[in-house]
């Protein structure tokens, strides 16, 4: 049998106030928790350093029609002690479109989703749109109340056709991956030997398995186990 996602405590933790955060004087028929790890790159004393961070997502199925909608718990506007990490303008557009292409994906009425986002990570703020093609495969994973793969992780801008676009800072992402205990993590087709970098001796010294994927479809196949 094929691992499932171990959500940590702090996230699981996180995934809780979400609730909280969530629905006030909202009827909700449904609600869905998910928890993914994302990849990113950090300046760390002017150096770039990979890290593994995690998005909580949760999915409300709303009693009336007036989604979809999303909101973030970000930075002070978030509970308890694992607050939110502030998020760009450009990474709330990217995930905005996320949540389009999955409703696109689901052929399900999305008017009534509510789609919360918190990003739990040591980042002030977390920027770019390489996260959007994960947050389209989970929300569309959340909403089949599919469960994900553990150790695997996907970084990836979404097209608006299902095509996962190239990313930068791969080699760091990979390093990041390493780190936070990844075993997986999947890239945009066409992106392991690029001018930049060629990503294959870094993945086996570090004994990651680095997939390239093309489409949505892959990506959710990938980090689910499950037919698209």
């Amino acid at each position: 049998m094929l691992p499932r996602t171990s959500i940590p405590r702090g996230v699981l933790a996180s995934l809780l106030l979400l609730a909280v955060f969530a629905t006030p004087g909202q009827a909700i028929h449904q609600r869905t928790f998910i928890s993914i790890p994302i990849l990113g790159v950090i300046d760390q004393g002017g150096k770039a350093m990979g890290e593994t961070h995690y998005l909580a997502i949760q999915v409300d199925r709303l009693a009336d029609l007036s989604g979809p909608r999303l909101q973030f718990n970000e930075g002070s506007r978030a509970f308890g002690t694992f607050k939110g990490a502030a998020l760009s303008p450009d990474w709330k557009d990217a995930a905005r479109s996320a949540v389009d292409i999955a409703a696109r994906a689901t052929n399900e009425d999305a008017r009534t989703w509510l789609v919360t986002l918190k990003n739990v990570s040591t980042a002030y703020i977390t920027d770019g749109s390489s996260a959007s093609a994960a947050v389209a495969v989970a929300i569309i994973a959340a909403v089949r109340h599919t469960p994900m793969l553990s150790k695997v992780a996907l970084t990836g801008a979404i097209a608006s056709d299902g095509r996962i676009l190239p990313v930068g800072g791969l080699p760091e992402k990979i390093q990041g991956a390493a780190a936070g205990g990844l075993a997986t993590v999947l890239i945009p087709k066409g992106e392991t030997r690029t001018h930049d970098w060629d990503v294959r001796p870094l993945s086996e010294s570090l004994r990651i398995t680095v997939i390239e994927v093309g489409t949505l479809g892959e990506a959710y196949e990938k980090m689910t186990g499950q037919p698209f």
